[in-house]
């Protein structure tokens, strides 16, 4: 099964950085933009099951990068969350730790993984990132901003 028969193949990214994804923190702009371009190498790599002789490992090592980058972002907020003492901190890691758990089963199973349930999970990806980066990331701005502010000028 291919992959192209789900998605628009005229486009070469599954998803598009859009603006709305900026919460106005650099760092956490540079990081979310960084995981829509590793979602997109997932995207990528499932288009080219008909034509690498590896597919499953090509597969394998673009969500091994996706998951690892995952992580270390995960940690950045967290850590920013916690500093600025964010009410909804628990809510969010949760949030964090069930995309996480579900990546890991996937990646654990990736040999024997379907196409068409691989497709899912893109589907779950591009799902992912505009429902927590350009909605529940938000939700953490205001008292993020507030904390930098007061200790920018310390």
């Amino acid at each position: 099964m291919n992959i192209k028969g789900f998605v628009d193949s005229k486009s070469e990214d599954f998803i598009t950085w859009d603006p709305k994804y900026k919460i106005g923190i650099p760092v956490i702009d540079t990081q979310h933009e960084h995981l829509v371009h590793l979602c997109n190498d997932f995207y990528q790599s499932l288009l080219k099951n008909n034509d690498a002789e590896n597919y499953q490992s090509l597969v394998k090592e673009t969500l091994e990068t996706c998951l690892n980058y995952a992580a270390t972002h995960f940690k950045d907020e967290e850590r920013l969350m916690i500093a600025s003492h964010f009410d909804g901190y628990n809510s969010h890691k949760a949030s964090h730790d069930a995309f996480t758990q579900k990546c890991e089963a996937i990646y654990a199973n990736i040999e024997h993984l379907p196409t068409s349930e691989a497709i899912k999970f893109a589907h779950f990806l591009y799902d992912w990132i505009h429902n927590h980066i350009a909605h529940e990331d938000r939700l953490y701005l205001p008292t993020l901003v507030d904390f930098l502010k007061k200790n920018q000028s310390k």
